[in-house]
């Protein structure tokens, strides 16, 4: 076990072990290794296993970096400690104990399972829907003009805990309030025309409404609350706008001129949300979605009505650990709650929370701070440590960083005895003078210049890159600095964020969709209009005069259509032939496949003679085009594609060309931009561009600042505004903007990435002449070269006021300007650096990588690296259909005891579903169906008493570690036969297609016999199936030969030779696709010969 070096602090909370502990950690002050060294010290003074021990996380980064601390200090037994984010958790919970959360039931057709995630798309269209089917007398009626206001409503209260039921009573109680209270109220103010401006007035008026809301809970109790700080803080000031505030915020007047408490209207419209909420979980019931708060609200509920299964989670984590806890919502905190509310821990159960609330920046997300605080009074004798000592930052760093984090008014240790957050710099080999530096300039484009020159001259003289990092609260105000960095020729790494549906591939599909529906309705108009315009794209390379020709003789010869026209040129013909081919398609072809057509991925037959494949794919992805396009097309293709998918499985039939446009439709009146995150790196060692919120736990030598003003780090910053307005009791689920307490926060945090390293810019003057405000957090004072800021350590805090000259100006102007047109470049392996980094290779990478007559080491990284959207092929998704029936059959067999003939008939009844959500054209599906029946028929004739066996169904390892040499393994087992007693198991693999009743020299079942290798690989080297033995391994061949037999299953005894073999494969490709060394395998025949001489060469 490894060792690592604690202070007092952290040593005093590694070494609480039992009870309940909150650890306030601050910036710097090794919070990730004291989880690890905690998470060491259970193991070594408890009987816990790795397995009793639960973490819970936010990010799936943040548990990878995680596991691989732990790793370093526990090695293996690191892969067993249950490491996850909150809905991870919740989906394995959902996945392991599945008797909790579903309901199926083949005869009524109750069916309840939990199958994809919800996109935006669908939730606007579900409650599009709902809101038009409301009656016009309805409160929302108005809604379908903010459905996407209704939509963030519904997940706050979700996040919130909030139900349909206790929408709907909270509702009617504020109702009954209002209507019991405002006549009372009513009656006080009578009279009353003017309010008082005095002070002392205005408390005599307002005190005796104290009496009328006296009350426990509800509308009046939050109101009478806010009444008494209101005529505190008027007693305290003398003023009486604290009054005049609740006033504005608590009374209306009525239809009688009469003032009341609230609108009635306001409390009706939650009435009818909580309608719409009820509809909206019933629509995705139905639909068999889920959106990611249900996640952890359906664990919630699970545990609440399921004693069993809350004492088996509460048995089986007896140590919990929370990282960042000021970040959790409500429903996450409760989730945790119910796993720890066994009465044998009596209050006191052995949970571990560490966060920081000056770092809480995530409101936006739901997350309540105050969950720190309640954590106190949730658990009994709570132990809280305070570690200060930041092994990161310069003492100038951290006294800047206490000049901000001092003006937050709502902090932790205020309302605790003894506890002192001043950070104490405790990094001894840092320079002993930081740099920590304020300018402004006159322009925007000055800036980002001078910023640009200032990081150039960093790495000059040493500075590492990737020590430099450039931060802002959005992207967009990191995006214009880009083209300043290209100009110095300095590396960069930014996220990119962009709406796909406005980038110029997806503008080119929508028209070419669009010109493929024209030839299928045969709209002629329509058509003339579009052939000119998709015939112009770049891809075709076909040359201006031509096109041009075409229009002008359609415009001298109207008599004849375009497309007529184009026919008589031979170098239009074949793709005047491929859209009129295509729109022939489109009512029997789904999407998926069109758009397959449209990229080039498949040859479209024209006739029984000629094929035509578009040059579209060649062109954009090819070697010789630029890298960083080629890897933004391809995201942005994927990401759209993985949104229609999402958006399929919604749907009662599958998506033809006319839903693309309806796709894009949607989200355009609704406002609703497709955003695609992808990161770009230009270089391996790279300057980092990134918002505060993505820093967050990371740290860098130098640290800038970009423009720090008002409306960008603080109050004036606009925020977004959600018309549904809630009645003031329900207000805290939502995120009403930054307040200034949280601005405070996400200044602290950038300011705490620094080293050694600060620089705070700004520039005097927008482009429309507007002069701008400094964010006020920085307690500027003074005026021109007087002006200070006076959070910086005093010898820091005069502000420079950099002059540019005039051709300096019109230089960094014109280098702005130009930022559209930029064209940057990256090696594809500084692109794809971090998708390397957590590859995982499977049994079918490796089989694509060396098939060299389907794949080869192109189509590997052009399918599993680059992701190129395709269609599933038609035998795949045959074959998954089978794959999930027999999985289910498996399933209900564990369940209870069903006999032979009731297996099969559930089983059919699974196929059918399955195959129904599958991309499989109309004209193929009753073909396949019949094909499906017939083999599971006949298959469970000849097998179904394995099915009584002790077995798992699609082991997943995933989340295993396994390690083989260098690579990194994972995989799905179709079926694991498990002998408890003799601590065995048996592979099973299923099959679709051509059976095979010997181990023959066929290529296809090469990659068959090195996929059960790969599968012992994985199980000896997991955790989970640590100690087992792989006692066997099989094909099963769920598909009759010719004669309409179920052949025998196809065993396999493992070699020595080849399994050596293998794993000297698996090394040498890995270590190749790290390096993307790709080997060229033109010179291989495209058969098992070619394959197993390209799989020599590659072992050496």
């Amino acid at each position: 076990m490894g060792e690592i070096k604690l202070n007092a602090k952290q040593q005093e909370a590694v070494d609480y072990i039992y009870g309940p502990l909150l650890v306030l950690a601050g910036p710097g002050t090794g919070k990730t290794q004291l989880l690890s060294s905690r998470i060491a010290k259970i193991l070594t003074v408890t009987d816990a296993s790795p397995q009793n021990i639960l973490c819970l996380t936010f990010t799936e980064n943040a548990a990878q970096n995680m596991r691989e601390r732990l790793a370093q200090i526990i090695k293996d037994d690191a892969y067993d400690v249950h490491i996850s984010t909150y809905h991870s958790f919740g989906s394995d919970i959902i996945r392991t104990y599945p008797q909790y959360f579903e309901e199926i039931d083949l005869e009524t057709g109750k069916d309840t399972r939990l199958e994809r995630p919800i996109d935006e798309l669908q939730r606007l269209e579900i409650i599009t829907e709902i809101i038009s089917r409301l009656p016009y007398s309805s409160q929302l009626i108005g809604a379908k003009y903010y459905v996407k206001d209704i939509s963030s409503t519904i997940s706050d209260l979700k996040r919130s805990l909030f139900t349909p039921q206790s929408l709907e009573e909270l509702a009617k109680n504020n109702l009954r309030q209002v209507q019991t209270l405002s006549p009372k109220i009513a009656d006080h103010l009578a009279g009353v025309k003017r309010f008082p401006s005095k002070a002392d007035q205005s408390i005599e008026l307002f005190e005796p409404l104290l009496d009328f809301l006296d009350g426990d809970d509800g509308l009046a109790k939050t109101a009478s609350e806010a009444l008494e700080k209101a005529i505190e803080k008027a007693s305290e000031s003398g003023k009486s706008s604290p009054l005049t505030e609740w006033k504005n915020t608590w009374l209306t007047k009525d239809d009688h001129d009469h003032f009341v408490l609230t609108s009635e209207d306001q409390h009706l419209r939650m009435a009818e949300l909580a309608k719409v909420f009820e509809r909206y979980n019933q629509a995705l019931e139905e639909k068999h979605l889920y959106d990611f708060d249900d996640m952890i609200l359906r664990t919630i509920d699970a545990l609440n009505k399921n004693d069993d299964l809350r004492f088996t989670l509460q048995e089986k984590y007896q140590f919990i650990l929370l990282d960042e806890f000021q970040d959790t919502n409500p429903a996450q905190f409760e989730l945790v709650k119910k796993l720890c509310d066994n009465p044998v821990n009596e209050g006191q159960p052995n949970i571990f929370a560490v966060g920081d609330d000056d770092q809480a920046i995530y409101a936006f997300q739901g997350a309540s701070v105050s969950n720190m605080s309640e954590f106190r009074h949730v658990f009994r004798d709570v132990k809280v440590i305070n570690l200060t000592e930041n092994y990161r930052s310069h003492p100038d760093i951290l006294h800047t960083a206490h000049g901000i984090a001092g003006q937050i008014e709502s902090r932790l240790h205020h309302d605790m005895e003894g506890i002192d957050k001043n950070l104490v710099a405790s990094k001894k080999d840092l320079p002993s003078d930081a740099s920590i530096e304020r300018h402004e300039f006159d322009a925007e484009a000055n800036e980002y210049s001078w910023v640009a020159s200032k990081i150039k001259e960093l790495i000059k003289n040493g500075t590492k890159p990737h020590e430099i990092a450039v931060l802002a609260p959005q992207h967009k105000y990191l995006e214009n600095l880009v083209p300043f960095l290209a100009h110095n020729n300095t590396p960069v790494s930014y996220e990119k964020r962009e709406n796909i549906l406005e980038t110029p591939l997806v503008r080119m599909f929508r028209a070419m969709i669009e010109l493929v529906i024209a030839c299928s309705d045969n709209d002629q108009q329509l058509m003339d209009q579009l052939f000119p315009r998709v015939l112009s794209f770049d891809f075709y390379q076909l040359p201006v005069k031509t096109i041009w020709q075409i229009n002008w003789q359609h415009y001298r010869q109207n008599e004849l259509s375009w497309a007529e026209l184009a026919l008589e040129n031979s170098d239009l013909t074949p793709h005047i032939q491929f859209y009129l081919a295509l729109g022939m398609k489109t009512s029997s072809e789904p999407l998926e496949y069109i758009l397959d057509y449209l990229t080039g991925t498949i040859p479209l037959a024209i006739d029984s003679e000629n094929t035509y494949q578009s040059p579209f794919r060649n062109f954009y992805f090819a070697e010789s085009t630029n890298t960083l396009q080629y890897y933004e097309g391809l995201a942005n293709l994927s990401t759209i594609r993985e949104h229609l998918r999402a958006w399929q499985a919604g749907q009662e039939t599958l998506l033809k060309p006319q839903d693309f446009l309806h796709f894009i439709n949607t989200y355009e009146a609704a406002e609703q931009p497709l955003i695609n995150t992808h990161p770009i790196a230009l270089a391996e060692d790279s300057v980092n561009l990134m918002t505060t919120y993505k820093a967050k736990g990371l740290e860098f030598e130098h640290v800038f600042l970009l423009s720090v003003h008002d409306d960008v780090w603080g109050k004036s910053a606009r925020g977004y505004s959600n018309k549904l307005t809630l009645p003031a009791n329900l207000q805290y689920i939502r995120y009403r903007g930054s307040d200034e307490d949280e601005l405070r926060r996400l200044l602290f945090v950038a300011i705490t990435r620094a080293k050694h390293g600060l620089y705070l810019t700004s520039h005097a003057h927008k482009d429309n002449g507007k002069k701008t405000e400094p964010v006020k957090y920085l307690l500027e004072f003074g005026e021109g070269s007087e002006r200070k800021t006076s959070v910086l350590p005093v010898s820091k805090q005069i502000v420079h006021f950099d002059n540019f000259d005039q051709a300096e100006t019109m230089q960094a102007i014109d280098t702005m300007w130009h930022s559209r047109h930029l064209q940057l470049d990256a090696p594809l392996i500084s692109l794809l650096r971090n998708r390397l980094d957590h590859y995982l290779m499977s049994p079918t990478h490796l089989n694509t990588f060396i098939d060299t007559e389907y794949g080869g080491p192109g189509e590997f990284l052009l399918r599993t690296i680059l992701r190129f959207p395709q269609a599933p092929g038609i035998d795949g998704e045959y074959g998954n259909a089978i794959h999930g029936a027999l999985e289910y059959a498996q399933e209900q067999s564990k369940k209870s005891k069903v006999e032979s003939r009731g297996l099969v008939a559930k089983a059919i009844s699974e196929f059918d579903r399955q195959l129904s959500k599958r991309y499989i054209p109309e004209n193929e599906m009753d073909n396949l169906r019949s094909r499906g029946h017939n083999s599971l028929k006949k298959y469970f004739e000849a097998r179904a008493d394995m099915f009584a066996l002790p077995a798992e169904s699609e082991v997943n390892f995933a989340n295993e570690g396994v390690v083989l040499g260098v690579a990194r393994l994972s995989g799905k087992i179709d079926r694991l036969e498990v002998d408890k007693s003799s601590k065995t198991v048996r592979i099973v693999d299923f099959k679709t297609g051509k059976p095979f009743s010997k181990w023959e020299k066929e290529l296809k079942l090469l990659k068959y016999k090195q996929q059960l290798y790969f599968y012992k690989f994985l199980i000896e080297g997991s955790h989970t199936w640590s100690g087992y033995k792989v006692a066997g391994a099989r094909l099963e061949f769920v598909e009759p030969d010719s004669r309409g037999k179920i052949l025998p299953p196809l065993e396999i005894d493992f070699d020595q030779k080849e399994e050596t073999d293998l794993i000297e494969l698996i090394q040498k490709v890995w270590v190749m696709i790290q390096k993307l060394d790709l080997p060229d395998i033109s010179g291989y025949t495209a058969d098992y010969k070619g394959a197993t001489e390209f799989i020599e060469k590659l072992i050496g």
